[in-house]
């Protein structure tokens, strides 16, 4: 009997761009949490580098905001500005 030749398993990473990633990092807050603008934009980025795309912060924090408007628009989260963006989950 002939011996099969192990191959590695190849793990493919599910591409996110920084609208997916900033969508994911809004949805993913706990209702009562608190957080700036600047984290939500740092975790969204992560998101963005881990599967394999490049770093640009000020592009992801972009589409965080734009996000958060929505969602503030829809009511599930309340924004603050004094100087940065503050954000709370409300339901």
């Amino acid at each position: 009997m002939a011996k099969k030749s192990e191959q590695p398993k190849v793990v493919k990473v599910v591409k996110v761009n920084r609208v997916q990633a900033a969508n994911r990092v809004v949805a993913g807050l706990k209702a009562g949490e608190k957080t700036t603008l600047g984290e939500l934009a740092a975790k969204a980025d992560a998101l963005v580098v881990a599967s394999g795309g490049e770093s640009k912060i000020k592009d992801t924090a972009w589409h965080v905001r734009k996000a958060l408007e929505t969602a503030e628009a829809l009511a599930v989260v309340r924004l603050v500005r004094p100087t940065d963006v503050h954000v709370e989950r409300l339901a």
